[in-house]
């Protein structure tokens, strides 16, 4: 089975060269930030015969049967996880009017109704879900490869890499109602086009993800809110660790990535140590990301937005966060001020260093205690990237360049 030969050169882990590639993601295969602290090979050492080519579903659940044996699957084209629509998976007893006209009243969704719509979602997300093992190199192997209407779930598993992928549209049909959430009630959806849970030791590189032809933005208002069938575009929890997410570009989405579900998930602290670097998010309107628990280093990233509506916040500082910011950048409409590219959600203590807002110097912290007299961050959070891995490779050897570097070169590579 003939191997392209970039993929030969990063399996040897020798220097890769040509395409659209950066040199900080092509210089080696082990992953720079906390998941290279974890010694993360996925695949690597796999034997000849568990070197797999898919096209297809039917490929790809052949090739996952390998189970945690180390394989490397190369994924040939853009895989659609969900080709038939709602009725393929709707109960017969759920109706989506009759929902609306049943819960208008603020109660809390149960009976018949609320019933029907959780058949209707069980069915669809086991046609929908798809479970990496552990031991697994996921590969783009031509343009435009990856997985659209669905989700691809890391969940309890270790030892996983991800490049050159697309991932769109993970879109739940039959999104719950919470009357109570917000204050004023919101739609909650159930997929992410990628999530990890309790995943250990995982590399995501050079990957694409947004919600492809059907932003929530067009959907309808029911019950008074926008409906939302889409969740997060890439959450890590439930104790996951050991995580770096690099060269990706997140696209046009609202509650973009989840690092920690919940502020009494005590067990996640600890872990969750994710390492986010060289990552491009524009028109992401929150969570990039937002953090509980996690020990964070979000390091030479790029946040953009072209209209003021699609920007809200950047970085939530959640319950017992400790995140790391450091040589970030902003491109921005005028008028949003450095004050608000992050959010403090009960968190203590934030870090910041060497970020700039539409090309100027900013501090973070400070704009923030500004804006909020009588708050307080703490700028101790008590950990040091440096103690932990080599972070030479994440500051920017041309930092007036760095934003023009993210946007060449995040996302999936041709070659």
């Amino acid at each position: 089975m003939k191997l392209h030969r970039r993929h030969v050169l990063a399996l040897a882990g020798l220097p890769v060269l040509g395409g659209c590639a950066s040199p900080a993601s092509t210089a080696t295969e082990q992953p720079l930030g906390w998941a290279g602290a974890g010694k993360t090979t996925g695949g690597a050492g796999a034997r000849p015969e568990h070197v797999v080519d898919v096209h297809d579903r039917a490929g790809l659940d052949a090739a996952l049967r390998l189970g945690d044996t180390p394989k490397i699957i190369r994924v040939h084209r853009l895989i659609d996880l969900c080709p038939d629509g709602p009725e393929a998976f709707r109960d017969p007893q759920f109706d989506f009017d009759a929902f609306d006209r049943a819960f208008a009243d603020g109660r809390e969704p149960q009976g018949p109704l609320e019933d029907a719509r959780k058949r209707s979602a069980r069915r669809q997300a086991e046609a929908v879900t798809v479970r990496l093992p552990s031991n697994t190199t996921l590969l783009g192997a031509a343009p435009g490869a990856g997985f659209e209407r669905g989700m691809v779930l890391l969940d309890k598993v270790r030892n996983i890499v991800i490049r050159d992928l697309s991932f769109s549209d993970a879109y739940d049909f039959f999104p719950a109602w919470d009357p109570k959430d917000n204050g004023h009630g919101e739609w909650n959806s159930e997929y992410d086009t990628l999530s990890l849970r309790t995943a250990e030791r995982v590399w995501v590189d050079h990957c694409r993800f947004d919600d492809g032809r059907r932003p929530d933005r067009l959907e309808p208002v029911r019950l008074g809110q926008r409906v939302q069938h889409h969740d997060g575009l890439l959450d890590i929890t439930n104790q996951s660790d050991l995580v770096t997410v690099s060269w990706c570009r997140f696209q046009a989405h609202d509650k973009t990535m989840l690092i920690g579900s919940g502020d009494g998930k005590t067990a996640d602290d600890g872990r969750l140590r994710v390492t986010l670097h060289h990552n491009h998010f524009h028109a992401c309107k929150e969570r990039t990301p937002r953090v509980r628990f996690g020990r964070v280093h979000v390091a030479s990233n790029l946040f953009s937005a072209t209209r003021a509506e699609d920007f809200g916040y950047s970085l939530g500082v959640g319950v017992q966060s400790r995140i790391v910011s450091e040589h970030n950048r902003w491109e921005l409409p005028p008028g949003i001020g450095a004050d608000r590219l992050i959010r403090r959600l009960k968190g203590t203590a934030f870090l910041d260093r060497g970020s700039r807002l539409n090309g100027r110097p900013v501090d973070l912290l400070a704009a923030w205690q500004a804006a909020h007299p009588g708050e307080t961050l703490s700028a101790d959070v008590g950990w040091a990237p440096e103690a932990f891995y080599d972070t030479a490779a994440l500051r920017p050897a041309q930092p007036d360049r760095l934003a023009e570097q993210i946007r060449a070169g995040a996302g999936p590579r041709r070659g």
